[in-house]
């Protein structure tokens, strides 16, 4: 692996950081703040126009045909800027990836193009009141009605829902296989009769939604992948959901702010203590190599290597250091950093950074579940034996 970026990928980053300067203003977020999600459609547009949705895709499914690192120099510098990128993720690396790496030729064709032009959003349904980490059991149930499946259950914490059109959602198709098979994946569209969604705002100010499937007809075309073999497919979205660039690209942003706002406060003869500052220095460095980390999953995906431990590496490292600068900003601003509105220091990203970051440590599998992931699939460790029943 190189540690340098080639000089296409070094021009296409001042495209996308120009892009930035010009289009992601100021005023973004206060516009987004009563819509509890951050998703702004005309900058969607304006990405779509670009070629940048779906840009790592082949050319005859809407893409540009470029690497995964190209999309990772993307999120590192959209979220270097701050910029809103809610339904990016879903519908191109929940839903649109998953359909490059298992879906039909005729997924392929219908949909990708769709969703490269910014037509059609998505989102991913996998979690369930009663199967959290443990994903695996979904007891979401789609019958075989013959030319089509009939799906009912719930789904809770699905990001976008309320704004998607497709949804991909793990469901059980034979429930009497081992927990592990008989799950299926299925496209659903979001308007389908039967589908009712309900709103969940996080403490990160977001929203969620819990999704109830009531009868839903599906047709037997939007199978994805296997039936009844759609665990492993799981797996492949959840990998690639954990290798996005977005949050290093926000902690380098929020370390440079902070380290901007620090040095003011020293020449204002406000000394900022040491131990900010040493604290600081060792965050810098961590966040230094979760950018690299993060960098080499995407290379492994273009390399066609396996990158599941790794990419929860990835995920592992930025969760727990969205958490350590979140304190940090928070120490250093002191009680201002818990006011929120214009008058607070730095926009008042202390208070926001401090509610949202404990979501990056559940959001796309918790610790725990990366963890074992890490173990098992990385360091190729053994399962710890079940106590023995009495």
């Amino acid at each position: 692996m190189e540690f340098r970026f080639t000089p296409e990928q070094e021009r296409f980053r001042q495209e996308v950081r120009q892009f930035c300067r010009e289009n992601v203003d100021p005023d973004i977020r206060k516009r987004l703040e009563s819509r509890h999600e951050e998703h702004d459609p005309t900058l969607y547009k304006k990405i779509a126009e670009r070629g940048w949705i779906g840009m790592q895709w082949p050319v005859e499914y809407g893409g540009q045909g470029r690497s995964h690192v190209d999309m990772a120099i993307f999120y590192e510098e959209f979220g270097y800027a701050r910029a809103p990128t809610g339904r990016y993720t879903g519908s191109v690396v929940f839903v649109g990836e998953s359909i490059i790496a298992y879906g039909t030729p005729e997924q392929k064709a219908y949909f990708l193009p769709r969703i490269a032009r910014g037509e059609i959003t998505c989102c991913w349904g996998l979690t369930e009141p009663d199967a959290g980490s443990d994903a695996a059991a979904l007891r979401t149930r789609a019958v075989d009605k013959g030319d089509y499946y009939e799906v009912t259950g719930q789904k809770i914490f699905t990001s976008g829902a309320h704004l998607a059109d497709v949804g991909l959602f793990a469901v059980r198709t034979d429930p009497t296989r081992p927990k592990y098979h008989g799950i299926s994946l299925l496209l659903i569209d979001m308007d389908s009769p039967g589908i009712t969604l309900q709103p969940l705002i996080t403490l990160g100010g977001w929203r969620v939604n819990v999704t109830i499937l009531d009868h839903v007809r599906v047709p037997k075309n939007r199978l994805m992948g296997e039936e009844n073999e759609g665990w492993k497919h799981v797996l492949t979205t959840l990998g690639l959901e954990r290798a996005g660039l977005a949050p290093v690209g926000l902690l380098l942003r929020t370390l440079d702010d902070l380290a901007e706002y620090m040095r003011q406060q020293e020449a204002a003869g406000r000394r900022v203590p040491q131990a900010h500052w040493d604290r600081f220095a060792e965050l810098a460095t961590q966040v230094q190599a979760a950018r690299w980390l993060s960098y080499r999953v995407a290379w492994m995906q273009d390399s066609g290597l396996p990158d599941f431990a790794e990419s929860s590496m990835a995920k592992v490292l930025t969760a727990e250091l969205q958490v350590r600068v979140a304190n940090l900003v928070v120490d250093v601003l002191g009680l201002d950093g818990l006011v929120r509105g214009e008058a607070a220091p730095l926009d008042g990203l202390g208070e926001q950074l401090y509610r949202s970051c404990l979501f990056h440590h559940i959001g796309g599998g918790t610790m725990e579940i990366q963890l074992n992931a890490i173990a098992l699939q990385g360091l190729g460790l053994p399962r710890e034996p079940r106590p023995a029943r009495t």
